[in-house]
């Protein structure tokens, strides 16, 4: 198939992109092999995004791609492989070895959860190990469970827990948490979350499930052992820019897509948005990088047509 705009990834950024230029009448793909919504379905309490008072990662997933559709973006429900650029077209083929054409590109990747790199924790990944907790939660109704992290989603993750599971073990590195003061309050207001700041997971033990944490004091010799039946791991992401590279697309030495404040690449019709730019990583700033993405993009397109007339 030949597209005007190939939207790579539909989360946030990819869905807000394509509801932009689906308006403008381009004809628009997003190709996303997993299911839409990216990390922002992992979220089960949103609170600061404008127009919702309350609602939840899914939820506002849902409202979202039902807009992509509404506007006839093309949703191709397979993982890109491969991108390259001959003169003014992309040629890009998917897992499936499907292939198409496009104008412009948005890479809209995302990230991908950071590993502890401890002992026990590929071992236990879905037998007690999880990167998820609005997930898998609901697993451990009435179990003891440990939360690794100090941000908003390892705070938030940890709230939400903890009206399901008998007892919370909110683990992290730092001195403080990390997180919104209001997830902060939230987390504060529950009876049966402990935190233990100033430890580090060491490894997790078990047999045929994850049976215990073991947690070291990072200033002091302290060690610990916590039976737990979950283990939710929640430190941040790393961006998925194989794609950008494989285009020649700047990477900063954080690892995120180099973008100007257009969303342009330093390659000439890619243009990206959301986390693998890095940033603030936050719903409403994927969404408004998806946003200036496309309207550049739509631009582009639009010169390159100019062009052969």
């Amino acid at each position: 198939m030949e597209y005007d705009i190939a939207i790579i990834g539909c989360g946030p950024a990819g869905m807000s992109a394509a509801i932009y230029a689906g308006r403008s009448g381009m004809k628009t793909a997003v190709f996303e092999a997993k299911i839409y919504g990216g990390n922002m379905n992992l979220a089960h309490i949103i609170e600061n995004y404008p127009g919702f008072e309350k609602t939840s990662g899914m939820e506002l997933a849902d409202k979202m791609m039902s807009q992509v559709k509404k506007v006839g973006a093309e949703i191709v429900e397979e993982g890109v492989f491969d991108i390259r650029k001959t003169d003014d077209t992309f040629d890009i083929t998917t897992d499936r070895r499907s292939t198409h054409k496009a104008k412009a590109v948005i890479l809209a990747t995302g990230g991908e959860y950071k590993k502890l790199g401890i002992d026990g924790e590929e071992k236990y990944l879905g037998k007690g190990v999880s990167y998820c907790a609005s997930c898998d939660g609901p697993l451990f109704k009435g179990k003891n469970v440990a939360v690794i992290g100090s941000g908003d989603h390892a705070v938030s993750g940890a709230a939400f827990l903890a009206g399901i599971a008998k007892n919370v073990y909110l683990v992290h590195s730092d001195k403080e948490l990390k997180a919104e003061g209001i997830r902060i309050k939230q987390l504060q207001e529950t009876g049966n979350v402990q935190i233990f700041p100033g430890y580090t997971a060491t490894s997790i033990i078990g047999d045929d499930v994850a049976r215990k944490l073991k947690i070291e004091e990072i200033e002091g010799a302290a060690t610990k052992e916590l039976v737990v039946d979950g283990i939710f791991i929640s430190i941040g992401e790393i961006p998925l820019v194989t794609l950008a590279k494989s285009l020649m697309v700047n990477i900063d030495d954080k690892g995120s897509v180099v973008v100007d404040k257009d969303m342009k690449t330093n390659v000439l019709g890619v243009f990206a948005a959301g986390d693998v730019t890095g940033g603030i990583r936050q719903i409403v700033t994927a969404t408004g990088n998806g946003a200036v993405a496309a309207v550049n993009a739509i631009r582009y397109v639009q010169s390159l047509k100019y062009k052969k007339e």
